[in-house]
């Protein structure tokens, strides 16, 4: 009974260890894309700061795919640098943070179509 206590233990780790695996970079994303956030939200990303609350985002999924560039606008707390380990996720078309301030696209960022 206890080796199998044990046994699904040791099974549950290694599902969860693979589902938190940080994927190898594509070579077709630039030297400044890192790997953010955690779970199904988590992509590759670049952030520029533009100035004020403005911001230059590009995402990629974990296979490299575009997601998402343009200027994006920061909703929340004022800062003057945004770190990748600082970001949640990609989730409803935004970049959320861990402090809850949110990147959301202007209206002239660029959605690629799937």
């Amino acid at each position: 009974m206890r080796h199998g206590k044990l046994l699904a233990a040791g099974v549950a780790c290694l599902v969860l260890a693979a589902c938190s695996t940080i994927p190898a970079k594509p070579g077709s994303l630039p030297p400044g894309a890192h790997w953010a956030g955690v779970g199904k939200g988590a992509v590759f990303v670049q952030i520029a700061h533009l100035g004020g609350t403005q911001w230059h985002v590009d995402v990629w999924d974990r296979k490299g795919h575009p997601v998402a560039s343009g200027t994006f606008r920061l909703r929340g707390f004022a800062r003057a640098r945004i770190y990748p380990d600082e970001v949640l996720g990609w989730t409803h078309n935004a970049l959320q943070l861990k402090d809850g301030t949110w990147l959301v696209p202007e209206p002239a960022a660029q959605t690629p179509k799937p």
